[in-house]
């Protein structure tokens, strides 16, 4: 679990990547996201057969990052090779681009938690989803580009966000203020 002032500071990590590096245009296109971190992406139907073996052996949440020691060269090997796992590879993707944004070490703790947290808030964020009129799971899943799991857990944290009762934090009025809704398009938008 990541506490709530660990949870802010993810967040305005996320807003800040996005107000400086010009990506507010929602649903979040995660390619945009990794070329314009300079991420190299790599899909597992890219591999010959050996490398492609070795990449299920080295993640079995189907996605996983390399870095270089200094994080001036990174990758996301991500599985592309099931039909239905779009949302869930946007998810990962965002996860492991989480890992390198905020330059988990192996010994960080909570980092898989960080990067779930991150993940979500870059593609779901909470004042977006509060914004909406009483949200089903499928309305936010379709709006935000992501799996009914995750956007039963947005909307749960916008939820919580809302009981918090205090007025919107800096970051959070950036996202409300400057975020253009582009809509539709997400099979194009890896």
């Amino acid at each position: 679990m990541v506490a709530r002032a660990r949870q802010i500071e993810i967040e305005i990590s996320v807003v800040e990547l996005i107000e400086d590096y010009g990506l507010g245009i929602y649903p979040t296109s995660l390619g945009m996201v990794m070329d314009t971190l300079q991420i190299d992406r790599i899909s597992y139907s890219s591999l010959d057969d050996n490398e492609k073996r070795l990449a299920v052996l080295a993640s079995q949440d189907k996605a996983f990052n390399v870095t270089s020691h200094d994080y001036m060269r990174a990758q996301v090997v991500f599985d592309d090779t099931r039909g239905s796992y779009f949302f869930r590879s946007r998810f990962s993707g965002g996860h492991e681009t989480a890992h390198i944004w905020l330059e988990h070490e192996e010994d960080t703790p909570n980092r898989e938690a960080e990067a779930d947290y991150f993940s979500g808030y870059l593609l779901a964020p909470h004042p977006l989803i509060i914004t909406m009129e009483n949200p089903s799971v499928a309305e936010v899943s379709e709006r935000f580009g992501i799996s009914g799991e995750c956007a039963a857990i947005a909307i749960n944290q916008a939820n919580a966000r809302r009981h918090e009762g205090s007025p919107w934090r800096p970051h959070e009025k950036w996202l409300l203020e400057n975020i253009q809704w582009k809509g539709g398009g997400l099979s194009g938008r890896p």
